[in-house]
């Protein structure tokens, strides 16, 4: 069965490939109005390692601006919108760090990273698309100095509500709601807020939802008022490996190992929830790290099972690492448990 999948997954890529050619032929065949390549950069930081940029050459999108009144069909084109993009392979690209230049070429999905080991005093970077008359500068979130903590967070019912363990209110909050119109988590945004201490402590979020919904989840997160940082998301697509998305629990242990590089000296609090594998990714993150993880806090939005394993699996880790895993169904209780470890200041 695993080879036939291999295979099915092979012969769907090569018939993604023709009908690639296809609507090639057809655009080249049929004139249409031609919009720019753009250089979408989704991260752009500062570590103590270096510089760090990612981001995606596609062809220019003219998103409706949302409004709290739009209706479902709106919405729903909005956000339809943003996932029917048209991607520029092999783009060359300039990136401009004060008066230093660096070139890249974007890969076969339009991507591209810039990783510069080297500690420069800037406070933005310049992206350019020579071939294509685009030149647009970046701010830098900077965070060269080692932090005393680093705070990594899931986002769907973590920070705003989904409804992942309900397949039809997730499709229904998804499709056909905006980024004004998204409901957070009651008081979450405030806790992350406190953790930032006004940018010393940089927070990097973690999703499984694909890259085009990065601005998206931006507005969502400007609206929360929570802080700019880093964003690890995914590229959904057919590959020979997987269907459409890679693995969630891959995906998120990968982001956490890769900011541990970046900030080795510093402490993290991982903030999830229990709809998905985030109780087992962290536990597997406290045993690899145990010097380094001050605290772990589960959102409970599963049913009594879940909560009840989640619960027990927690006390056998703090039997063998202290009082560092909680669970917790308000935020109330996450703040009295944070301030319980010394997180946040007690009396409050």
């Amino acid at each position: 069965m695993k080879r036939l999948g291999i295979w099915l997954r092979h012969g769907c890529l090569v018939i993604e490939w023709l009908l690639g050619v296809l609507w090639g032929a057809v655009s080249w065949i049929i004139p249409r109005k031609r919009r720019r390549p753009v250089a979408d950069v989704y991260n752009s930081f500062k570590h103590p390692k270096g510089i760090y940029v990612f981001g995606r050459v596609l062809t220019e999108r003219r998103l409706i601006p949302p409004s709290p009144e739009d209706g479902m069909w709106l919405n729903f084109r909005r956000m339809a919108s943003q996932w029917f993009t048209r991607e520029i392979p092999k783009a060359f690209i300039e990136i401009h760090i004060g008066d230093q230049k660096f070139e890249r070429r974007s890969d076969a999905e339009g991507y591209f990273v810039f990783h510069h080991d080297e500690l420069i005093e800037v406070d933005k970077v310049t992206v350019c698309l020579p071939g294509y008359g685009y030149e647009k500068d970046y701010p830098l979130i900077s965070h060269y100095t080692t932090p005393p903590l680093v705070v990594i967070s899931d986002v769907d019912d973590t920070l705003m509500e989904t409804g992942a363990v309900s397949l039809g209110k997730m499709l229904k909050t998804t499709l056909f709601g905006n980024s004004l119109t998204r409901e957070l988590v009651d008081g979450v945004s405030e806790v992350i807020q406190e953790l930032n201490a006004g940018g010393r402590n940089p927070v990097f979020y973690i999703t499984s939802s694909p890259w085009n919904l990065a601005h998206f989840l931006k507005r969502v997160f400007i609206r929360a008022e929570l802080p700019m940082g880093g964003l690890f998301m995914t590229d959904w697509g057919l590959t020979p490996e997987y269907w459409i998305t890679p693995s969630h629990d891959k995906h998120k242990r990968q982001a956490i190992d890769q900011v541990v590089a970046w900030f080795p000296d510093s402490k993290y609090v991982l903030l999830g929830d229990d709809s998905q594998m985030d109780p087992d990714i962290y536990a597997g993150a406290l045993r690899d790290y145990p010097e380094m993880v001050d605290g772990i806090f589960i959102r409970n939005v599963s049913d009594d099972i879940v909560a009840n394993r989640v619960a027990k699996q927690y006390a056998e880790l703090n039997k063998e690492y202290g009082e560092l895993a909680f669970t917790f169904s308000g935020t109330q209780e996450m703040r009295t448990q944070m301030r319980k470890i010394g997180l946040l200041p007690s009396g409050e």
